[in-house]
């Protein structure tokens, strides 16, 4: 017999729990999960801090979530500061915000500033008066701490009076009765104390410590005995004991217990496999029980009706049967139910948490609502929602109502069905044998103001007059349409029936029966997203909004404006399906992905409007996505039906915004750049974060940490919408600037360094703000440069800038003392040396005048030419002296100027001379560089490893030109790039690389074909001297050492097309001897008195000066006779002679000889003859002609052009009287002493010698 009752017990208990969950009602939850960042299925507890944050226990860590994101914690042997197991029991938290957490190795205390964990808790127990470690930690609603120990009794804190009362088994008022307390809970009357017989035991010690109330009867009668019992007390503080296999009520008033609750669901004993794992109470009266095998249940507090729940969300399968196991229930301070699942992550439910409700009543295809109110769905295979009479298809393809009260339904395939009190008509092109209606695929049906019904088909449009009961047809084959595929239908304003094809949106106005078929707008400047018409509709402004499978256009026909909302906009989904305006005169668009609602707001007085996107899906309550076409409605109350795969969805009235419900913001992150920044972690080698963000009053960052982000959260969860957030920077804003919606953050980018406020609201979606507001103070530190201890340091070298200023100004003061001292002495110098001077100018002018006197008297050519160079150089040191005494004329100012120009600081920062500013203001003098020479553009270098002559020749030749010497032939080639020179002088004896390899290289370089080149050799070189050492013949000139510096210079000037004194006489002779010469001296006379010269002495002189101008004079006329006799011998050669002595058999060699000559004849006069321009006259390259020259003649060109010169010498010795200068000048030589070394070189004579040989001959 026991067998068998114990059998139709189990029996019972399995259809008690099968039963309900048939009959369970669907409230819809949301759901977090893995797929959100909770990683953990399981969750053992809930909790919600007094923060906002809410904290999932898990058996892997701990997670706190803040709405938007999670962060977990979980045990690190290796970090002593992290959580002792990761297991978690239970969490609390105390009166100072700290988390009291069980774990499966023991109790932890969670530090929300540090966010670090403490392991060790006899400290803070023993200051508590709890001396041992409790089995059981319990805070109750007032904060105070209550600790079972095994076989002590149970100690309690007040932390608002910080006493500690012992309650130990002494079963009295004071006391507790013996035995083992298995959990601790509240009720309205104080703690109550659970023991694991079910005896209840109530305490409190609010005002003093006493026991209040006990049951014993579940001990007494041994009704239970499980160390898994609870006790809760609901909303009229009845107490309900659960645990395993336990649900029973305790009526405190009646002092009974009620076993029925859990008789019903099978929970008859501790030997039962279900148990009762959590319970909660709202503030609706409802009791929430979750259970491991019956899932989540709701009992009403007063009428004690069950109800199981499915704790599901709006986007999970709506037709599982799987139940789900509960591990904790909690109810937060915003009533919203929080619910732990063994395997399904959390779930919570509140009234506000989806901002749509839904009506699940299958795939809706069409909406209408009738004259009484009533609203009709039509399904895509069940008909219409609660109406079982016939239709012409159970497959709704629109539906609509006319004034007559007549419901019609269309239908895909079957035509037309109308419905009018109670009595069903059927209208079909393929079964009506009147042929009403002209096609049976019903798109979209529309009444009029006149209660005519509008149908659009595939075979066109129709109108149906419901009082003649007759059809009217618009078609393309009766010329009143362009197409017959109609696809939408809206009776718009100014009596415009709006009409939808896949060609465009026609315009029909239905009193003057006029049409206007548009793609775009009226100049179709601006098109439709595409053709093909889904939807169209027209807003209380006019706006006519045309729907498309590529977006919306709005189109504006005040303005011929048109506007695009697509996916590039922020549109959920480019495929719309529907569109309506709801009483807030905000735009409803349906599409393929979910709905969107636009916000219009006119923008200014031109009729332009903004419009602001909101989208929805499944997570905001939608029964789904996907939406069907034509399946939406405006009520006429305003509100919006909205028409899917699984029903119809509406939004929620709202309460008016209350700003004392929104709660105050919370700083969940902070990002430095990219990033995130930890609590207690070093970045660095700072840490930014010494303790939480949220219970930070101050941010403290650095110059280079001024770009940062930081996040917020509102810790309010029972919203339809995410709070959105406004902030002010105070100190950089003006005024509240909204956050983004999309981060939940604000972003402040290269913040200046200074103090800031940062305060932040949250707004809900209605635009209610907050009055609680959150305030950071943030402070970015100054850049080192700017910091304190810089400040310090600038101080510091200011004050020593103005030691050395002053020390430096008693330096120069020193210096320009000892530069007066100097100047002073130079004068005196100056002094000495001009007496010195004149003292050697007087017998110099008097050897000078006997010389000349010598030069008159002497016989042989050669002596008297002797004489003139001696008396020459007579001269110049007189002029040299001369010049002594005209620099040393006004020492002081002239000092005083050099010492200016050279004054200058040291690398120590002292004042000094440089080290020839000692020679600038001596008397050696260097002549000036003088200015505005042509010459002075072009570049020459002189390459010689002599560096005494390389200073000679730039002091000299630098006056004329920009010189550079160089002692090394590699360096001036790799300096060409740079400088590029004009002319390049080397000399051919050189290490490493010889003149003429250097000569060579240039010239093979296209980059410097338009350098010339001069070789120096050491003396005069014959062409098999040349071919022997082999020197290049690749040379444009050559100048033998020693050579005339005048010489030189006019090669140069030659070579660089000049004319070939440019500037050189003033320079390189001195225009200062020229300018003296009138000051000191003469080339005939002196000008210069001297006391100690006879009057005899001075009558001679002028003598002498007389007839040496006499003299002069005659020489200038025999020259202009002998230049005449000149032009007559030029002449001979004109008449066909030749210069030249070859012989020559071929014809064409002879004429190029001749046409030689001819040039060298024509060119002799200029000096020198460049062999590429010589070459190009005879119009061959440089180097043929150097080979063809050297065939014919076996002589280089310029051995070529030197015998032409020397033998038309001779011709000019032989036949005219020109003195030698001239002479020389003729036939292209510099000088004559350079003209009668050669000459005498060729002919072993001199050219004097010659022409007297030549006239004793004649």
């Amino acid at each position: 017999m026991a067998k068998k009752i114990k059998y139709i017990r189990h029996l019972i208990l399995v259809l008690l729990l099968t039963i309900p969950l048939a009959t369970a009602a669907v409230y819809l939850f949301k759901t977090l999960n893995a797929r959100v960042g909770l990683n953990s299925s399981q969750i053992n507890c809930i909790m919600k801090d007094s923060k906002g944050f809410v904290w999932f226990g898990t058996p892997a860590g701990l997670y706190r979530y803040d709405g938007y994101t999670f962060k977990s914690f979980q045990c690190n042997s290796l970090d002593g500061s992290s959580l002792p197991d990761s297991y978690i029991n239970s969490m609390q938290e105390a009166i100072d915000g700290n988390i009291w957490i069980e774990t499966a190795s023991g109790l932890c205390i969670y530090n929300p500033q540090t966010e670090t964990f403490g392991r060790e808790t006899k400290q803070v127990l023993s200051r508590m008066g709890i001396r041992d470690i409790p089995n059981i930690v319990f805070i109750d609603s007032k904060k105070n701490i209550w600790a079972y120990i095994a076989k002590k009794g149970v100690v309690a804190y007040n932390t608002q009076q910080q006493l500690s009362y012992d309650f130990g088994y002494t079963d009295d008022m004071k006391g507790i009765p013996d035995g083992e307390v298995c959990s601790i809970s509240e009720c309205r009357d104080g703690t109550m104390l659970v023991y694991n017989n079910g005896r209840i035991v109530c305490c409190n010690i609010d005002n003093q410590q006493t026991t209040v109330w006990q049951t014993q009867e579940v001990a007494e009668n041994n009704l239970r005995r499980s160390n898994s019992l609870k006790a809760f007390a609901d909303q009229v503080d009845n107490i309900w004991l659960y645990g395993q296999g336990t649900l029973m009520v305790y009526n405190k008033k009646n002092n009974t217990w009620d076993t029925e609750f859990g008789n019903q669901l099978g929970l008859t004993g501790a030997g039962i496999d279900s148990s009762v794992t959590g319970m909660a109470g709202d503030r609706k009266g409802n009791i929430w029980v979750g259970t491991d095998r019956a899932g989540l249940l709701r009992i009403n507090v007063n009428t004690h009706e069950i109800e199981p729940v499915k704790p599901q969300s709006a986007n999970s399968s709506l037709h599982t049967d799987d139940v789900t196991g509960i591990l904790s229930v909690y109810v937060d301070d915003t009533d919203l139910l929080w619910v732990g699942t063994e395997k399904a992550g959390v779930a919570y439910y509140g009234k506000g948490i989806y901002k749509f409700d839904s009506g699940l009543y299958g795939d809706i295809t069409a909406i209408t609502q009738d004259k009484d109110g009533k609203v009709w769905f039509g399904t895509s295979n069940k008909g219409i929602v609660g109406y079982d009479g016939p239709l012409a298809s159970q497959k709704v393809s629109t539906m609509a109502t006319t004034p007559d009260g007549s419901l019609w339904v269309g239908s895909e395939q079957n035509g037309l069905t109308r419905i009018l009190n109670g009595e069903t008509t059927f209208y079909s092109a393929a079964r009506d044998s009147g042929r009403t209606i002209i096609n049976d695929h019903i798109n979209a049906l529309c009444a009029d103001k006149t209660g005519s019904l509008w149908i659009a088909t595939d075979g066109g449009l129709q109108v149906y007059n419901p009082r003649m009961n007759t059809f009217s047809t618009y078609t393309k084959e009766n010329g009143k349409l362009s197409t017959n595929n109609i696809t939408s239908l809206h009776y718009g304003k100014n009596n415009n029936l709006l009409v939808g094809t896949n060609e465009g949106l026609m315009i029909l106005n239905l009193s003057t029966t006029e049409k206007t078929l548009l793609t775009g707008n009226s100049t179709n400047l601006m098109t439709f997203t595409n053709d093909y018409i889904t939807t169209v509709t027209q807003d209380s402004r006019g706006l006519i909004w045309v729907g498309t499978r590529e977006g919306v256009n709005v189109l504006n026909l005040s303005n011929d404006s048109l506007n695009y909302i697509t996916e590039n906009e922020g549109l959920c989904n480019n495929c719309i399906c529907g569109i309506t305006e709801d009483k807030n005169k905000n735009m409803w668009i349906t599409t393929s992905n979910g709905v969107c609602r636009v916000v219009v707001q006119r923008i200014d007085k031109e009729k332009q409007f903004n419009y602001g996107l909101y989208n929805y899906d499944i997570s905001d309550g939608l029964q789904s996505n996907e939406f069907n076409m034509g399946a939406i409605l405006t009520k006429k109350d305003g509100n919006v039906l909205l028409g899917g795969l699984y029903g119809v969805n509406w939004t929620r009235e709202r309460e008016k915004a209350n700003t004392r419900t929104l709660p105050r913001v919370i700083l969940t992150q902070l990002f430095i750049g990219e990033t995130e920044i930890q609590t207690g972690h070093e970045y660095n080698g700072t840490v930014i974060l010494p303790q939480a963000l949220n219970e930070s009053s101050v941010l403290e960052l650095s110059n280079k940490q001024n770009t940062f982000t930081i996040k917020f959260a509102g810790g309010n969860y029972n919203q339809s919408e995410r709070l959105q957030f406004m902030y002010w920077m105070e100190g950089r804003d003006e005024d509240w600037r909204n956050g983004d919606a999309l981060t939940h953050g604000v972003t402040f980018t290269n913040l200046a360094s200074g103090k800031y406020t940062l305060h932040v609201k949250a707004i809900s979606a209605d635009g209610a703000v907050s009055k609680q507001e959150r305030v950071l103070d943030i402070v970015i530190a100054s850049p080192w440069w700017l910091s304190w201890w810089m400040f310090l340091i600038y101080i510091v070298v200011i004050i020593f800038a103005i030691f050395i200023y002053r020390t430096i100004v008693k330096q120069v003061r020193y210096l320009w003392n000892k530069k007066k001292t100097v100047i002073s002495e130079l004068t005196r110098q100056r002094n000495e040396v001009k007496l010195a001077s004149d003292d050697l100018r007087q017998p110099m002018a008097r050897m000078a005048s006997i010389i000349g006197a010598i030069s008159e008297k002497a016989e042989s050519v050669e002596i008297k030419e002797q004489v003139n160079s001696l008396h020459f150089q007579m001269l110049q040191i007189i002029t040299r002296v001369s010049e002594m005494q005209m620099y040393l004329e006004n020492p002081e100012s002239k000092a005083v100027t050099v010492a200016e120009e050279r004054l200058q600081l040291n690398d120590r920062g002292e004042v000094n001379l440089l080290e020839n500013t000692d020679e600038e203001l001596t008397a050696d003098m260097v002549r000036p560089r003088k200015s505005g020479l042509v010459t002075q553009q072009y570049t020459i270098i002189i390459v010689d490893t002599n560096k005494e002559f390389l200073e000679f020749m730039k002091n000299r030749l630098g006056e004329i030109y920009n010189v550079y010497t160089y002692d090394n032939t590699t360096l001036a080639y790799n300096d060409l790039e740079v400088l590029h020179p004009h002319i390049v002088v080397a000399k051919e004896e050189m290490p490493m690389m010889t003149g003429s390899e250097l000569c060579n290289k240039i010239k093979t370089e296209k980059l410097y074909q338009d350098i010339r080149f001069v070789l120096m050799t050491d003396g005069v070189l014959s062409a098999a001297e040349m071919a022997g050492r082999n020197i290049t013949v690749s040379a444009d000139d050559y100048l033998s050492k020693p050579f005339n510096l005048h010489e030189a210079a006019t090669r140069f000037n030659r070579l660089l097309g000049l004319a070939p004194a440019e500037g050189l006489c003033d320079v390189i002779e001195g225009v200062e001897t020229r300018r003296l010469e009138g000051y000191s001296s003469s080339m005939t006379t002196a000008t210069v008195e001297y006391d100690d010269i006879s009057d005899e002495e001075t009558s001679a002189a002028m003598e002498e000066a007389r007839k040496m101008e006499e003299k002069r004079k005659e020489e200038e006329e025999e020259k202009a006779k002998a230049q005449e006799r000149l032009n007559a011998q030029l002449s001979l050669y004109n008449n066909g002679e030749t210069i030249g002595d070859y012989s020559m058999t071929d014809s064409m060699d002879q004429q190029l000889i001749r046409n030689i000559e001819q040039y060298v004849l024509q060119n002799m006069s200029r000096g020198h003859i460049n062999l590429e321009e010589m070459a190009s006259a005879m119009g061959m390259g440089r180097v043929p002609f150097y080979r063809k020259i050297r065939a014919i003649t076996s002589k280089t060109p310029a051995e070529l052009v030197r015998e032409l010169r020397l033998k038309h010498a001779c011709t000019l010795l032989e036949r005219t009287n020109i003195n030698l200068s001239e002479l020389a000048i003729n036939v292209g030589f510099v000088t004559a002493e350079n003209f009668i070394t050669i000459f005498k070189e060729k002919y072993g004579m001199s050219p004097l010698e010659y022409r007297l040989l030549h006239r004793k001959q004649e």
